[in-house]
């Protein structure tokens, strides 16, 4: 039988093996390569593989420390922290519910024949319906725990679901937050949990019995978690706000993270809880210092992105501390002494006062009203109460950023300029009239028929004009302003200081920038803001403290320092160093004789003895001081500027000081009459702190 030429199997030309075995070759190359690839990642990049899975199966957890206490100069802590107990669920355990509550809510839909159902917004409130009934458990038992108690069963009474506070709730817009950038922590259900009737929130030391009952009432491995973190308090309230500030939420990670040596975090997952950070004063300036150093948990997760193990961790350090320099009981009188000053409708007066150690700049006291309480901005800031403060002018610490013209306070300088350049001695006698004439224009005394003759200490006692535009005049305004630069009035203050430990290195203190709006004019200043050519009459109201010049309290506090010391300069301190020598940057001796200074200081101490500050005297401590009353514009109307400065006591001076008080168009402000309460109440609470220390300075005489 003869076969067909379609049943041949093998080829039968040499091209067609050619073909065949071209395609072998490449199956067999394929399979080489296959099966190498498969060898080499098994036997060379498992290691690798293996430690990349682990990497992506695990979390880093960084918990923030404590943040470091501030105290006074006698170690009382004017910030600390407090222990806050907040009540959490487990997400992570809530599966199985949110999963079972969702699958109910899609079946009622499907049962109402709904036309189109939307599976996201459906699990969403799965998520709150869970949430919501575990939040109700939690506050079921807090309840509970507040029935014990006779102020707490009166407070339940007063709660029905309409008063029910929003802390009840589940709040939407938190939990999806929570959601999309911190899954895998635990939701906060109770943010402080606090029982009504001891009206304070838990802490460490107290509630125990209370904390036990509430962890009784959940399994154990229940969602429910009862977490401890720490928030900060600020014991006195309001006192010495401005100066220690306030700390804000950050989302940051800490300065900190490349110390955790003991896990490769480079390509792991990184998740942290909200901590602190200082957004004002001290709580700002010396932030690198209260800060510490973080902690850190390395967690497995789910591969829902949940935590699930913890493996190791590390406790967070709390940060340092800081040491102030001022002293609380002075700085309750001084703002005990501001809160005196109202206007007739009840308001407080915008003031500052400030009492700063004459020989080592540091300060006592440093107190701007209005003022706030951080205590409100501790946790979350409300928006109502953030512009309450913003209404009130609470924000601007009339201390240090306030600029105002500084009046008769200024005198010192124009009677240091005068007798420097030989223009008037102590005991010259010049004609104080009604008014003085300078071109065309008559400059008035404060009092109508004027003082007669007057000496140098009698024009500091009296506050006698005329005098001073006579000798400004004669001085020129270039010696003026000189004089006053020589007192650093146009240096700003609280920035940046001298750290003799550190080979005088700055160093930051108080972030006060509004401080660089100081201004001693001149001639060149006046042309420069565009306001033509200087004359006469500006160096006239410059001579009495007014015109173009802007200063602030703590200035006029070192230069009450400086004349008590016989120098040009004071350099003012925040912190505390029992270190510091009372040497002042740029401090140079005042230049004048001895007569000369003595008739200065003598005619300050004649102020407070018979003069403008005679109503703010204290029996037994004399002391140095000068009163200013300067106008200033309110609203377009014209209104005053109170001030008094000084030293004390008028021998051997310890403390010198500085009060200042916005009068509004409706108050009657005047320089003693107004500020001086506040000085004389601050002096009143130093004296005897003063006289104790003096007394255990002492030797002890044995008997």
């Amino acid at each position: 039988m003869k076969e067909s030429s379609d049943m041949r199997v093998l080829p039968s030309t040499p091209v067609e093996r050619l073909r065949l075995y071209g395609v072998f070759f490449f199956f067999f190359v394929g399979f080489l390569y296959v099966i190498g690839g498969l060898g080499y990642r098994q036997l060379v990049q498992s290691s690798d593989l293996k430690e990349q899975s682990d990497t992506q199966s695990r979390r880093v957890v960084l918990r923030p420390p404590a943040r470091g206490r501030i105290y006074d100069r006698n170690g009382f802590p004017l910030v600390d922290n407090r222990a806050r107990w907040s009540v959490k669920a487990d997400l992570a355990s809530l599966q199985k519910e949110f999963r079972g509550e969702y699958l109910r809510l899609i079946a009622a839909e499907k049962a109402r024949d709904a036309v189109s159902i939307d599976r996201e917004k459906i699990m969403e409130d799965a998520r709150v319906r869970v949430l919501q009934g575990w939040l109700n458990k939690v506050w079921f038992v807090i309840d509970e725990t507040n029935r014990a108690n006779p102020k707490g069963r009166k407070s339940l009474a007063k709660l029905t679901p309409v008063t029910a506070p929003a802390e009840r709730q589940i709040n939407i817009d938190e939990l999806r937050k929570h959601l999309r950038e911190r899954r895998a922590l635990p939701f906060t259900l109770v943010n402080d949990l606090a029982f009504p009737g001891t009206g304070q929130a838990l802490t460490a030391d107290d509630g125990t019995k209370s904390v036990a009952r509430f962890i009784e009432q959940f399994p154990v491995e229940g969602p429910i978690r009862l977490e401890q973190d720490i928030v900060r308090t600020y014991p006195y309230g309001a006192m010495a706000a401005h100066v220690l500030g306030y700390v804000k939420d950050t989302d940051a990670l800490p300065d900190n993270v490349d110390d955790i040596s003991e896990v490769r975090v480079e390509s792991m997952q990184k998740l942290h809880y909200t901590g602190k950070t200082g957004a004002a004063g001290v709580e700002l300036s010396y932030n690198h210092v209260l800060s510490g150093r973080s902690g850190w948990e390395l967690w497995s997760k789910t591969s829902s992105g949940y935590n699930q193990t913890r493996l190791r961790y590390s406790e967070p350090e709390q940060g340092g501390n800081v040491m102030l320099s001022l002293d609380y009981r002075i700085q309750q009188a001084a703002e005990s002494g501001l809160a005196k000053l109202k206007d007739p409708q009840g308001t407080l007066l915008p003031a500052a006062a400030v009492m700063i150690d004459v020989h080592s700049g540091e300060i006592l006291a440093l107190a701007s009203q209005p003022s706030f309480d951080p205590n409100r901005l501790a946790d979350r800031v409300s928006s109502k109460y953030y512009d309450e403060v913003d209404k009130s002018g609470g924000w601007l610490n009339r201390s240090t950023q306030g600029l105002y013209a500084p009046g008769s306070t200024f005198k010192v300088i124009t009677a240091t300029a005068g007798m420097r350049k030989k223009v008037v001695d102590w005991d010259d006698a010049l004609e104080c009239g009604a008014f003085y004439r300078v071109g065309n224009r008559d400059f008035p005394e404060h009092e109508p028929v004027g003082f007669g003759e007057v000496n140098l200490d009698k024009m500091l006692a009296v506050s006698c004009n005329v005098w001073n535009y006579q000798v400004g005049l004669r001085t020129g305004i270039e010696a003026l302003a000189a004089e006053a630069r020589r007192f650093g009035l146009d240096t700003p203050l609280l920035q940046t200081v001298s750290d003799l430990e550190t080979g005088g290195q700055p160093m930051t203190e108080l972030p006060f920038a509004a401080n660089r709006g100081l201004v001693v004019p001149d001639r060149e200043y006046k042309l420069r803001i565009g306001a033509g050519a200087w004359n006469d009459g500006d160096t006239a109201n410059l001579s009495i403290g007014q015109g173009y010049l802007l200063t602030t309290p703590l200035h006029m506090a070192c230069l009450a320092a400086s004349v008590a010391r016989g120098e040009t300069r004071t350099v003012p301190s925040i912190i505390h160093s029992l270190e510091r020598n009372g040497r002042h940057l740029g401090a140079q001796p005042i230049g004048l004789t001895p007569e000369q200074l003595e008739a200065l200081r003598g005619g300050m101490l004649r102020c407070v003895e018979e003069g403008t500050a005679r109503g703010a005297r204290i029996q037994g401590l004399p002391y140095a001081g000068k009163t200013g009353t300067a106008e200033y514009f309110k609203k377009g109307e014209k209104a005053h500027l109170a001030w008094m400065i000084g030293y004390a006591p008028a021998e051997n001076p310890v403390v010198a000081f500085a009060v200042l008080v916005e009068g509004q168009v409706d108050t009657n402000t005047w320089g003693g009459k107004t500020a001086g309460p506040v000085a004389k109440e601050m002096l009143e609470s130093w004296w005897p702190i003063a006289v104790k220390a003096n007394q255990e300075d002492k030797p002890k005489v044995p008997r």
